[in-house]
């Protein structure tokens, strides 16, 4: 026990690798420290490259930001973001919450001193994005941030704050922007300042979260429609639609009774929301998904609604917490809508 947490403490200190089980020769997950910048606090963050990688030209870096009680290293267990980089041949990030600055390992996301550009943790988060797609030599077009729960408020903080280093947002089970408030979206486009764009993105949302309920989440739906509506042209004239412009219903047929009698894992175990779909033998949630498009079709705004998901991230490694087994599998569902935008082209363009 004390070889492994003086391992540990050299990992964190100088980066040096801590390859884990299952994961590929030649791949390398990492801690590094970031000072912070102008104030702003501290933080560990850990990065993962997969053994093989993209050229730099396609090279894309996602950003992942934790929920309350996690870390970095559970958060890549559990949503199987590096098991989607082996596969696609990027750099995933995860940055991780201090208790010195809050005791649950939440991001502050609802402190004013950590909603806008330059300051807070939003800052350090940018600089250590940089830090990152600089060392990795990634494609400064190809960088994407995702949080889920608290993570994912942070995200749009972000995503809004820094519109020029993030080509798109994916955020499961938050609000919208300043603390859930910015429904109309003015207040996130606003923070865009000389930096306003159109920022793709993509929410989730479970129907039976007790923590985040659909309506918190439908916050979110309606702020990044509203900012992505003034964003485009700067006026709010339904140019990205409030009513979506299609919606597509999965797994709502007879399909859903073919488990009948059989039991899944419920996910009984700490740090853990119940998984309700296991008692109905389910492989995946039911999801309806409504896209809201611009003037060229293309869905800069694409929200996931997961029938019977609780608090968890679904298609998620039971290893990790807050995770449900059952699909759909949000990390690939993020990851698609990723590769559909870079900055510096149209949405859809990318």
């Amino acid at each position: 026990m004390k070889r492994l947490a003086a391992l540990l403490a050299l990992v964190l200190v100088l980066g040096v690798p801590a390859v884990g089980a299952g994961e590929p020769e030649g791949s390398a997950f990492t801690a590094h420290e970031h000072p912070g910048v102008n104030g702003s606090p501290a933080l560990t963050y850990w990065v993962y490259r997969p053994a093989r990688l993209q050229p730099p030209k396609r090279r894309a870096v996602v950003v992942y930001l934790h929920g309350c009680t996690q870390a970095g290293p559970d958060a890549a267990v559990g949503t199987r973001w590096n098991e989607l980089a082996d596969r696609e041949g990027i750099v995933v990030v995860y940055p991780e919450q201090s208790t010195a600055y809050n005791g649950t390992q939440c991001w502050n996301w609802f402190l004013p001193d950590h909603q806008t550009r330059g300051a807070g943790e939003p800052a350090t988060i940018a600089a250590i994005t940089d830090t990152v797609v600089r060392a990795y030599k990634a494609n400064p077009g190809k960088i994407y941030v995702i949080g889920a729960s608290a993570g994912a408020d942070m995200a749009t903080i972000v995503a809004a704050t820094y519109p020029d280093r993030f080509a798109a947002v994916a955020a499961f089970a938050g609000c919208a922007y300043l603390s859930c408030a910015d429904v109309t979206g003015a207040a996130a486009h606003a923070a865009m300042g000389p930096h306003a764009r159109v920022v793709p993105a993509l929410i989730g949302q479970g129907t039976a979260d007790p923590l985040n309920n659909p309506l918190l989440g439908e916050t979110a739906v309606r702020q990044w429609v509203g900012t992505n509506d003034l964003a485009d042209d700067g006026e709010a004239n339904g140019s990205v639609p409030a009513t979506p412009s299609r919606t597509e219903h999965r797994g709502m047929d007879d399909s859903l009774a073919d488990g009948a009698g059989t039991v899944g894992d419920t996910c009984v175990r700490n740090k853990q929301f119940p998984c309700a779909g296991a008692v109905l033998g389910l492989e995946e949630y039911p999801v309806t998904i409504r896209s809201h498009d611009d003037s060229t079709g293309c869905a800069v705004v694409e929200s996931w609604l997961v029938h019977g998901l609780s608090h968890d991230y679904p298609g998620g490694d039971p290893r990790g917490s807050f995770t449900d087994p059952i699909g759909p599998d949000i990390t690939s569902a993020a990851w698609d809508f990723f590769a559909r935008h870079r900055l510096g082209a149209l949405p859809c363009e990318g």
